[in-house]
């Protein structure tokens, strides 16, 4: 038996048993770190060279385009469609007065400025705070540029024959997923900064239920387009967790989260749609109420945070679909390569028997060796087939 990514994909996330292979996922380079600068430098760049053209409108359409890394990583699955970050219109303007220095993201208030990147010298655009620390200053944004519901781009075309069309141009080498343009915690905590975030949490819980109420309405209308265009699989970010412990309270989770979560995840779940959410960090703790909520498939699994794996697949895979969890920020950056094969099998041997795991990094390559990157590649390979086989 020899299914196509997309069958392979699905068959996966349905928790439908074992395909005839573990599917590869990869969140994929960081293209400004030391991993893809070697990379384009390789011969194996140029033997995996592939772009993906379109007959559509380049203007209005963001369609695949440079997949060369992809196919380089044999990826079944990854968060790309062709209506990209054009989904809702992000404003990014100068930074307030006090800040002239920064950019401000309008929308949920996040202050970057553009960094080098110390090893490539290359630039980076760098989270430094949060602007939106009061509901004054929020309103008067929203006032302004608008409320994230209002900024949805009504030109864009989600019809069938575009999402078609753009699956079919890909289906030789990965089975996309569309990703959300708004993280709720992610963006509340960014633009408010944490410790303002959970003051807010105490002396003005209406305002925080106003503004996370607000980005789900945003995310639930991008779903009932995409779910129009006949996307099954969404691809949602939104960081929950520190190293070895939750970024929230399990109380502060349930009364300000997880109801805004549940609302999305049954808003794909109505329309016959996969949501697939990445979260960095510990989540074992936040995981089981989740997959009550209605999550599908949890991404990351970062053992440096102390997710346990095994003990999550143990718990939850016969709910819950599980992605990632090879140690990216250890192993792949100062392990050896032998050390990454070990990893590798750690992770299949964790999660895939049954089914319902895809083998693949926790987060971005940043800077690994490309020794490591290579033995990374050649130990998926050699133990993704079923039935399993880690000698």
């Amino acid at each position: 038996m020899v299914l196509s990514k997309r069958e392979r994909v699905l068959k996966t996330l349905e928790l439908d048993g074992e395909p005839d292979m573990v599917p590869i996922h990869y969140s994929g380079f960081e293209k400004t770190a030391i991993s893809y600068q070697t990379f384009i430098k390789k011969k194996e760049f140029i033997d995996h060279k592939t772009f993906i053209k379109n007959n559509y409108s380049r203007i209005r359409y963001r369609w695949a385009g440079d997949i060369t890394d992809l196919r380089f990583l044999n990826v079944d699955c990854y968060a790309i469609d062709p209506w990209g970050s054009k989904k809702i219109k992000i404003s990014v303007k100068k930074g307030p007065p006090e800040y002239p220095e920064l950019l401000i993201n309008t929308i949920n208030g996040t202050l970057y400025k553009y960094v080098k990147q110390v090893d490539t010298g290359l630039n980076y655009l760098w989270y430094v705070g949060g602007y939106f620390q009061n509901p004054e200053i929020l309103h008067s944004y929203w006032n302004k540029y608008g409320k994230p519901s209002e900024l949805i781009n009504d030109k864009l075309n989600y019809s069938p024959q575009i999402w078609d069309d753009f699956v079919i141009s890909l289906k030789d080498y990965l089975y996309p997923m569309v990703q959300l343009p708004v993280n709720l915690h992610e963006s509340l905590f960014e633009g408010m900064t944490m410790s303002r975030g959970a003051y807010l949490m105490r002396k003005n819980p209406q305002f925080i239920h106003e503004v996370l109420t607000e980005y789900t309405k945003t995310n639930i209308e991008i779903i009932k387009r995409l779910s129009e265009a006949g996307v099954d699989i969404v691809f949602y970010p939104d960081d929950l967790g520190y190293k070895k412990r939750s970024i929230l309270s399990l109380e502060n989770f349930r009364t300000f989260i997880l109801p805004y979560y549940k609302l999305l995840y049954q808003a794909c779940k109505k329309r016959g749609i996969f949501i697939v959410q990445h979260s960095c960090g510990y989540i074992d703790k936040n995981l089981p109420d989740m997959v009550n909520a209605g999550l599908n498939c949890i991404q990351a699994l970062e053992p440096a945070a102390e997710v346990d794996l095994a003990n999550l697949k143990k718990t939850l895979g016969d709910r819950l679909c599980f992605m990632g969890g090879i140690d990216s920020s250890r192993v792949l950056n100062f392990g050896s390569p032998k050390d990454v094969a070990n990893e590798v099998k750690r992770c299949i041997n964790a999660a895939a028997h049954g089914g319902g795991y895809f083998v693949g990094p926790s987060h971005d390559l940043l800077n690994v060796p490309w020794e490591n990157l290579m033995a990374l590649r050649a130990a998926i390979e050699k133990f993704r087939k079923y039935p399993l086989n880690l000698n």
